[in-house]
């Protein structure tokens, strides 16, 4: 195996002819090969070659390089290549099968030397060759090695920062999208629940300053918005209906006849909005605030 890549395609194809050469020598008779070379002189086209050497299939089955002559028997130069070849086998013959001597014919003849069989030895040597070259390349730079392509040195900070601000783009869009569906969450929640006992005008108030003193001031906001509904209901402008939204309440009052000009219920409804569906509640003073609106609408009303 140490040795085994100096060894070329071109000496592995000599080795293979001189010991095929050498079996055929040994087990062909030499009467057959003579018979052969002398039936193939009159031969001058490929296929003639061809059929003589079915008359003599044995002799050429027991040649692994004349079967393989045989098959790529196309062109001209491959005819007397072929022919060749069997003259040369023809004149070793007479010697002794396996003989030093017939093998040292063999190696000295042109034949041997054939660009033929060179070229097809090629493929095997350059096959080694470029294996060699494989486990002898160099290897690659280290992860912290990064070679330098010319490129400026604005470039990467550039890019970056391009980057930085398309993936800040992209959490903006997001962070929108999620307040808009939430606003839509909002505005699709009815004012009361199912179950939620139906209360009068002074029960919501009262509940407005049960909330107030417990500190639920969120809830005590709700308890003052209700109470306002209620009042445009008492009053004729807008009947309150608990399965609408705040926003769907706010239509119809604004667009009643019988709601005064000098009342906008606009803001208590951001308001509301803000501290129950939002949950930004700052204290007291949002109660205090509702308180104030209620009182106004009354007054208005």
């Amino acid at each position: 195996m140490k040795h085994w890549p100096q060894m070329s395609g071109v000496r592995i194809a000599k080795l293979v002819s001189s010991c095929s050469l050498f079996i055929t020598v040994a087990l062909c008779a030499a009467s057959d090969i003579r018979e052969f070379d002398s039936a193939l002189k009159s031969a001058k086209a490929a296929k003639q070659v061809y059929n003589v050497s079915l008359r003599f299939k044995d002799v050429v089955n027991s040649d692994p390089i004349l079967s393989k002559m045989l098959i790529d028997l196309r062109t001209p130069e491959a005819v007397v290549r072929f022919k060749k070849a069997v003259a040369l086998r023809a004149a070793v013959a007479p010697q002794k099968a396996g003989g030093f001597e017939a093998i040292r014919s063999i190696k000295s003849s042109p034949l041997y030397r054939d660009p033929g069989v060179q070229e097809e030895s090629n493929w095997l040597d350059g096959a080694m060759r470029r294996l060699l070259g494989l486990l002898r390349r160099p290897k690659p730079p280290s992860i912290g090695h990064v070679p330098t392509l010319g490129v400026p040195g604005w470039i990467i900070p550039t890019m970056w920062f391009i980057l930085g601000g398309a993936v800040l783009f992209l959490l903006f869009l997001m962070l929108r999208h999620i307040s808009w569906k939430r606003g839509l969450k909002r505005k699709a929640t009815a004012m009361l629940e199912d179950d939620e006992p139906e209360r009068t005008l002074d029960e919501w108030l009262a509940n407005a300053d049960e909330h107030f003193r417990a500190g639920r001031y969120r809830e005590a906001v709700r308890a003052m918005y209700l109470s306002c509904l209620l009042k445009f209901d008492e009053a004729g402008v807008a009947r309150f209906i608990r399965g609408e939204t705040n926003w769907e309440h706010l239509s119809r009052i604004s667009s009643s006849i019988k709601k005064p000009d000098s009342v906008d219920f606009r803001p208590p409804t951001q308001a509301f909005d803000r501290i129950w569906y939002g949950h930004h509640v700052r204290g007291p003073e949002d109660v205090e605030q509702f308180r104030a609106w209620y009182q106004q609408i009354t007054e208005a009303l």
